[in-house]
């Protein structure tokens, strides 16, 4: 069986099997053409997610084996990391 990982810059959402890769894809691409917009994503946890996608986005859809999906009930983060790289100091 297979799962798929989408990664949208330096972020990254597993996707259950079920999920409509061909949709997906019109999606991203219909975004892209229109110069900008959302789509929105279910990860395999249930989490909805709303993405900006641009033409500067780098977008990527991997084909993995369910062996390579993280379990969650192992505390293995289902998305990507998350962080601000600047330092916002407030005086």
């Amino acid at each position: 069986m297979q799962s798929y990982r989408l990664t949208i810059n330096d972020e990254w959402f597993y996707l259950s099997n079920e999920y409509n890769i061909a949709d997906l894809k019109a999606t991203v691409a219909a975004a892209v053409h229109s110069g900008g917009g959302f789509i929105d994503i279910v990860s395999s946890v249930q989490t909805h997610v709303s993405l900006l996608i641009t033409a500067c986005s780098v977008v990527k859809l991997e084909t993995i084996t369910d062996q390579n999906v993280p379990d969650v009930a192992e505390s293995v983060p289902t998305v990507g990391r998350s962080y601000v790289e600047d330092d916002y100091w407030l005086d």
